[in-house]
């Protein structure tokens, strides 16, 4: 059993499954008592047997429970690596993207692979090595501008609406005097 299920909160967990075991035991034990007594039957028998059946659906459900728990935890774990692989491999990249923009052109050996044109060979060390990193471009900011015009709109309505406005907006402004 992992640690992890040893926590104040899977603790409180396990005492609820062992003590509703005991439970429907016990349950079990007095329906077999009853069953035997001159006014038990049948029914009392079958619930005698009923009642162990659900202190072991009980653990079953309980080790399920436990068992995806721990898959997902696992899960997690290898996406938080993945994640992580990929937040340093990009951040190889960005180092090498900067060291090849700081070197001069006489250094950097810039020159795109016939399979990958987004891909540059920059050198690694003062050794001849050559690393291949794949850069993207840079996102182009767009700026957008709207401009207001003096548009003749030949709408009779609106022209109304807009006249009906500005006569409330000067009723408006001689109360406000």
């Amino acid at each position: 059993m992992s640690r992890r299920f040893l926590t104040p909160g899977w603790l409180f967990g396990h005492v609820l499954v062992v003590a509703s075991v005991l439970l429907t035991l016990r349950l079990g034990w007095w329906q077999l008592e009853r069953s035997h007594e001159s006014t038990g039957g049948a029914q009392n028998f079958g619930y005698a047997l009923l009642w162990p059946a659900f202190g072991a659906a009980f653990i079953y459900m309980w080790s399920r429970f436990l068992k995806l728990e721990t898959l997902r935890a696992e899960g997690e774990e290898e996406a938080h690596a993945a994640d992580v692989s990929s937040m340093l491999a990009e951040a190889e990249g960005l180092t090498a993207a900067a060291a090849q923009a700081s070197a001069s052109p006489t250094q950097a050996a810039a020159t795109p692979t016939a399979a990958d044109p987004m891909a540059t060979q920059i050198p690694v060390s003062q050794k001849n090595h050559l690393q291949t990193i794949h850069t993207e471009p840079a996102p182009v900011p767009v700026i957008g501008m709207g401009t207001v015009g003096d548009e003749d709109n030949d709408d009779p309505e609106l022209i109304a609406y807009n006249r009906a406005l500005a006569a409330l907006a000067e009723q408006d402004h001689r109360r406000a005097r």
